[in-house]
């Protein structure tokens, strides 16, 4: 039976139970422990793949309620989330502010079940195209990455040593919704780790560099199959990610500005990456 979303009754509670986990969330400790993480926004849900079963919760605010008439699309969203047997929970627009990580919430929001994180030697023989984030600290630039990978058609997306936390609500806002379309592993094994299993997959590996590498336009730039390194945004490529690289790529620039930022750097480099064919 359909739920009748108008008569959901709502709790204005700080120490409902349902509540107390959803803010835990926020804690990085609890969100592992619980394998779970909490996304808001119309559009950042409407990409969750429901049907898989991987929507624990929707939180809906009484003024998203309220609009419900204004705009039908939301009822389509909602009749989704229920057919994946989620449990619905209503709150009043102070308790949903208080969950909400923007300062003009939306109004609704989930608590999903985290994918597995694969090793990199899972990823399939078909993997041609994979972007790697080396300490990458910056969530708003990890998220876009992860965003612009999706956009690109690669592969996957790898984040090694100390990268922002994929769950972090900044991540999450930024991919806007991409991390359910791609994979993106948090590998913890370090860079020469990860570099010589991508390089075992026949995966010829590419270190940005602001400066001295071949330069990205050119066809020196490209392979059948091919990682990207994006480094740190203060420090750029650590030593060792230097040293495993098969090749260090530039990006050329002719006005005075020292670098890019990183997330910048990564969207030009996918683009030339995607456009070469081999």
């Amino acid at each position: 039976m359909s739920i009748d979303f108008r008569s959901l009754k709502y709790t204005g509670s700080f120490s409902d139970p349902r509540i107390v986990f959803i803010r835990s969330l926020s804690k990085k400790k609890a969100a592992e422990e619980s394998g779970c993480f909490f996304i808001e926004g119309e559009r950042a849900i409407s990409e969750v793949p429901a049907e898989s079963g991987n929507v624990k919760t929707v939180v809906v605010s009484r003024g998203f309620i309220d609009g419900i008439d204004a705009n039908p699309g939301r009822f389509s969203m909602l009749n989704r989330l229920e057919r994946s047997g989620a449990e619905f929970v209503a709150v009043t627009d102070k308790i949903f502010a208080a969950l909400s990580g923007t300062v003009t919430p939306q109004g609704i929001g989930a608590v999903i079940r985290r994918p597995d994180n694969i090793s990199p030697e899972a990823l399939p023989d078909t993997a041609f195209r994979i972007l790697v984030l080396e300490n990458v600290q910056d969530p708003g630039n990890v998220g876009t990455c992860i965003r612009t990978a999706d956009a690109f058609g690669f592969d996957a997306v790898i984040c090694s040593d100390n990268c922002a936390d994929v769950y972090n609500q900044k991540v999450l806002r930024s991919t806007v919704g991409s991390l359910f379309h791609i994979p993106v592993i948090q590998f913890r094994g370090g860079i020469f780790k990860l570099c010589s299993i991508l390089k075992s997959k026949g995966i010829t590996v590419f270190g940005a560099d602001p400066r001295g590498g071949i330069n990205s336009s050119s066809p020196e730039f490209n392979a059948v199959k091919a990682a990207v390194i994006i480094g740190n945004e203060a420090n750029g490529l650590s030593d060792s990610a230097r040293a495993v690289s098969d090749k260090l790529v530039s990006i050329k620039m002719d006005g005075n500005a020292e670098s890019l930022n990183a997330a910048i750097a990564a969207s030009v480099l996918m683009y030339e990456l995607t456009h070469k064919k081999s």
